[in-house]
């Protein structure tokens, strides 16, 4: 945990983070500032400030003092952040489709590739390493649309709690899907065509929000289908 002592709050914030979104840190599991700081190898502080930026995050629920709860999540909740993500996220694509350079292009053909050997995943650590480049992947994109704004309203949303643990219930046809639909992206991005970009990312993100949400109701499904089908006309129009 050397780590952790040495960068103290961000890096504890984006462990404990990293632990909740996983599912590793239940819903309605205690976090207690003295037990973490002896766990991480810090002082109280900076545990104290993680567990209140995990509360400005929505994730936990923080009491001075006295540590934090992690919070569950409805599955309304859940289906309205995927939603703002969409839209963060897609409009970030239709920027970066004007304005990333030939090494970001590179980047993300080699992220790519590198995902591709970890859509058949089935281990723990594979999994895991599978979602950092898929995190690094969206990054790079958001990095890329040069919009300061913009990247700090995608990290103010909190990603879905337990995830990584769905998509790993779902399995290879899910993460092939997805690894298709990056390249599909990075076509886009490629073509400097905003709205092709801009479609393409969303039609992946409300993808994601159908394998992390399970049943959704028939208007939903078919307001999935409809973006999806946008997307591919948009795709058809423009090759």
């Amino acid at each position: 945990m050397g780590d952790v002592a040495q960068t103290g709050g961000q890096a504890a914030y984006e462990l404990l983070r990293a632990r909740i979104l996983s599912g590793e840190l239940a819903a309605n599991a205690t976090l207690r500032e003295q037990a973490l700081a002896q766990e991480l190898g810090v002082s109280r502080t900076p545990v104290r400030e993680a567990l209140r930026r995990l509360d400005a995050a929505g994730l936990v629920a923080f009491v001075p003092n006295r540590g934090a709860t992690v919070l569950a999540w409805s599955l309304e909740q859940m289906r309205e952040t995927c939603v703002v993500r969409a839209s963060l996220e897609s409009r970030a694509a239709a920027l970066a489709a004007e304005r990333i350079q030939a090494v970001d292009l590179h980047l993300l053909a080699l992220l790519i590739e590198r995902m591709e050997p970890f859509v058949t995943a089935t281990t723990d650590v594979e999994i895991s390493t599978l979602g950092r480049l898929n995190a690094q992947f969206h990054r790079t994109i958001v990095s890329a649309a040069g919009s300061p704004q913009l990247l700090t309203l995608i990290q103010s949303v909190s990603r879905v709690p337990l995830m990584e643990s769905m998509l790993r219930a779902n399995g290879a046809l899910y993460r092939a899907r997805s690894n298709h639909q990056h390249r599909d992206i990075l076509t886009a991005l490629k073509s400097r065509d905003p709205l092709w970009a801009e479609a393409a990312m969303r039609s992946h993100a409300l993808a994601a929000r159908n394998t992390v949400l399970g049943g959704e109701e028939p208007g939903a499904r078919r307001s999935a289908s409809t973006e999806e089908q946008q997307a591919e006309g948009v795709t058809r129009v423009t090759d």
